[in-house]
């Protein structure tokens, strides 16, 4: 990794300031996360005696006490040292009992502790602070300066999200109600509405503009293969072309803007540059995570009708070769019987997980990626669509019941998006960023795809296992991604 730059880990995770809050939790579950791993490293006789602790909390100690615990509550604040109880700036404070973890700061208004969970450590050097000068260079340098952002995204939220939406390029800007909303079925039709009649395109946002910026040889996807010494990266402007031919192909087959597009991909780089180019044509991909059997895929093409499925022949995870291509052939059966047929099912041909001439193919229906793309052109003229048209159709877990599809507009997600990307992950341009979460899920949609690209950053997609060959594997990901 060259001087200067940082990996960002990403991990999964409305209305006003809804998004501020989302962005402290995230925060702090991320420090979290990342407190407990680096215990876990550390040697034995250091997590002796951490059963002496029921919790801890992070936080700063410099001002007058308002850290303690009273009723198995914790309070928030500043504490200074003492001769009983001795912390100093920046130290890992414990927490002898705590009954609840609270979820945010509440009324208190000098927020400075983040409570971390149980405690797994008994020593105040566990936990490695940054330096006053990495703070300072922070987007939100401060509690004060994120209540300040909290408070206006309250009490002026138009103009709040007006403010951040403006850095992003509209064709025609929105109406003067920036946000709208109906959450009472006795006052008519449930509905929330963000940017309503302000014209856009999150493909020309996450790619076109940030060429026309200057960042053209940026490299935008680092992509790390399943077998070590796997991988490929793409810049801005190639990226773009490769989204234009795709979009351009998707034209040609008759794709148009409304129409739904299936996608079963692993974590190829084909798989943002599917989502992508159908953002650009104005079409709303429905991306299956690679791993669902053929009869979720097929409840997804009924319920969506695309005019295409697009898929790949097989993928190696780890050891094992999974046939994607014939898990969609199973699916697009049994789709059929229930009364939706697929003409196109466009297949990338994934040589180091299966050949040609070891996929099962239908002539009429199958096409090859590699045949076909190449061929066209690398520009496309940009779908212009409303900031309410659907971008995006994503199934809920089904873990209350049968999954529900969502449909995800455009100009609400494209701003919400980017901006949680910059403010959760403290985004800076020198940074290299990975999120292992898979475009299977919205973590990876926004946190993989489209709040990287938005913010014109650098990253990383990672195709295998983080145990193969051996349990290094992310680590030596890390150091070849420079």
């Amino acid at each position: 990794m060259k001087h200067g730059e940082r990996i960002a880990l990403g991990a999964s995770g409305g209305k006003g300031g809804t998004i501020m809050a989302w962005i402290s939790s995230c925060c702090q579950w991320m420090r979290a996360l990342l407190a407990t791993w680096m215990i876990l490293l550390r040697p034995s006789k250091e997590m002796k005696s951490r059963s002496k602790f029921k919790s801890w909390a992070w936080g700063t100690s410099s001002g007058s006490s308002i850290m303690s615990t009273s009723n198995n509550k914790v309070i928030w604040g500043m504490e200074s040292s003492s001769a009983n109880n001795s912390t100093t700036t920046n130290h890992l404070r414990h927490v002898e009992s705590m009954a609840t973890m609270p979820s945010g700061p509440g009324n208190i208004p000098h927020l400075n502790a983040i409570v971390l969970g149980e405690a797994l450590a008994s020593e105040d050097n566990d936990l490695i602070f940054p330096s006053d000068d990495f703070s300072r260079q922070a987007h939100v340098p401060s509690p004060r300066k994120y209540l300040e952002m909290y408070k206006r995204s309250i009490e002026d939220p138009a103009g709040f999200w007006s403010d951040i939406a403006s850095s992003f390029y509209w064709k025609q800007k929105w109406g003067q109600q920036v946000y709208l909303e109906n959450l009472d079925v006795r006052k008519g039709d449930i509905r929330i509405e963000w940017f309503k009649g302000g014209i856009t395109n999150i493909c020309y946002n996450c790619l076109d503009s940030n060429v026309e910026a200057g960042l053209g040889d940026k490299i935008a996807l680092y992509w790390e293969g399943n077998e070590p010494g796997v991988d490929a990266t793409l810049t801005y402007i190639q990226l773009l072309h490769n989204v234009c031919q795709l979009a351009n192909y998707l034209k040609d087959i008759g794709v148009k803007k409304g129409d739904a597009v299936v996608v079963y991909l692993p974590m190829l780089m084909e798989l943002p540059i599917t989502m992508l180019a159908c953002a650009r044509v104005g079409a709303v991909h429905s991306v299956v995570f690679a791993g669902f059997s053929a009869e979720s895929l097929a409840q997804r093409i009924v319920d969506c009708k695309p005019k295409v499925v697009i898929t790949c022949n097989a993928v190696k995870r780890g050891s094992k070769v999974i046939h994607l291509k014939d898990i969609v052939d199973a699916a697009l059966i049994e789709s059929s019987q229930s009364g939706v047929s697929i003409d196109v099912c466009l297949t990338y041909e994934n040589q180091s997980a299966m050949k040609k001439e070891s996929t099962k193919w239908q002539e009429e229906r199958d096409v090859w990626w590699q045949d076909v793309i190449p061929k066209y052109p690398t520009t496309c003229a940009v779908e212009w669509v409303d900031a309410e048209d659907p971008l995006f159709l994503l199934y809920t877990s089904g873990s209350t019941g049968k999954p529900k599809g969502v449909v995800h507009t455009t100009g609400g997600y494209m701003v919400y998006t980017a901006t949680t990307f910059k403010y959760a992950f403290d985004y800076k341009p020198s940074d290299i960023y990975w999120c292992t979460a898979d475009c299977g899920w919205i973590t990876g949609h926004s946190y993989v795809t489209y709040g990287p690209l938005l913010n014109g950053a650098s990253a990383v997609i990672f195709e295998g296992a983080p145990n193969y060959p051996n349990p290094g594997r992310c680590w030596i990901l890390l150091i070849n991604t420079k």
